[in-house]
């Protein structure tokens, strides 16, 4: 015992030692360092209970019906007009939407316009009595490690009122093949998502909206209600111009040419799918149903070619080609290198609208 004593003495003396060294001024004189400024304790319970008080009532859980059944997503009040943000896989096929609000009243919804495939968001209107406009946040201000909340509408589990999940910021910038396109400019976060949560907001500790929940990846059955996985948003910096610029025309200007469509209108070729189907390339868009008498129609584009390029860029698994016709600019003139019957052309298509 007494020499462990003196090896804690010694061990304080050195840090002494080295602390007074540190401190010695010219002249010999001594300065002891300054102590650093008092700061108040951060209360982050009470911080999350005010988040989750002011952007509850921005929450909306949205009701669609499909040929197939009824499905349930979440929306976040984006304008004092009517306007409803959400993902746009919530709506997906719908014959008929509703929303219901946070305090239960129930109102029909009508589709605005939506931007896929080319990112998840759309744009829903209801009448506006009684609307709260969520606080729009800066995600580029979001750094890994800063608390977040995931805020949706599943009342199905928790009955009115929505619900609220809590976690840290995983990492930003993202991107996420899905589909046959890669979602970008996500911010990934460990918070738990619940079944319904699609098209909920990701808040920060000021209530305020940095973010659209729009993917998570499970790590349990697709069966179980509440999921805790690696979650996804779209940030609200990409997703807030779509949002303005849907509400404003109900489009969002992309060079739609009628086959930009995944598992609709071109299927993106794997190497499973190439040695499916035996074909010559393990990679590319194969054409299954070009919309009628669009701009790639009207260029000559035929089912089963199979777009191999975009304006010289080759489509890949990191580049699908939703993704390289989103880089275009408005109006572009688009070169497709296409291979048909052993041979590849390029076909010029022109946009009619974007």
């Amino acid at each position: 015992m007494f020499a462990v004593l003196l090896a804690t003495l010694a061990l304080a003396a050195g840090f002494g030692g080295g602390l007074l060294g540190a401190s010695m001024r010219s002249g010999g004189q001594t300065t002891e360092p300054a102590a650093p400024p008092a700061e108040a304790p951060l209360d982050l319970a009470a911080r999350t209970r005010a988040a989750v008080d002011r952007v509850l009532p921005n929450i909306v859980l949205i009701v669609s019906e499909t040929p197939t059944g009824e499905s349930l997503g979440s929306g976040v009040v984006v304008s004092q007009t009517g306007n409803i943000a959400t993902a746009a896989h919530v709506i997906k096929g719908a014959t008929k939407i509703e929303v219901v609000l946070a305090n239960g009243d129930r109102r029909p919804a009508r589709l605005v316009g939506d931007d896929s495939p080319f990112s998840d968001v759309a744009v829903l209107s209801v009448a506006p009595q009684g609307l709260r406009q969520v606080a729009f946040g800066a995600s580029s201000a979001l750094r890994p490690g800063d608390f977040v909340l995931a805020v949706g509408a599943d009342r199905g589990l928790y009955g009115a009122g929505g619900a609220a999940t809590m976690g840290i910021v995983s990492a930003t910038n993202r991107i996420l093949p899905r589909s046959g396109v890669n979602l970008e400019d996500l911010i990934q976060i460990d918070a738990a998502i619940n079944s319904g949560d699609s098209g909920g907001a990701l808040v920060n500790l000021n209530g305020e909206f940095v973010g659209m929940i729009t993917s998570v990846i499970r790590d349990e059955g697709p069966e179980r209600a509440v999921v805790f996985g690696v979650g996804f948003a779209q940030s609200s910096d990409s997703l807030r111009p779509v949002v303005a610029e849907l509400i404003r025309s109900g489009r969002y200007p992309r060079p739609r040419i009628g086959i930009e469509r995944p598992d609709e209108q071109h299927l993106e070729i794997s190497p499973d799918l190439a040695a499916q189907r035996r074909l010559p390339v393990p990679n590319g868009a194969l054409i299954v149903a070009p919309a009628p008498n669009s701009p790639t129609v009207r260029a000559g584009i035929q089912v089963n070619d199979i777009v191999i390029g975009v304006n010289g860029a080759k489509i890949d698994f990191d580049f699908p080609m939703v993704n390289l016709l989103k880089r275009l600019p408005r109006g572009a003139r688009v070169d497709l290198a296409v291979l048909r019957a052993g041979r590849t052309i390029t076909i010029a298509v022109q946009p009619d609208d974007q």
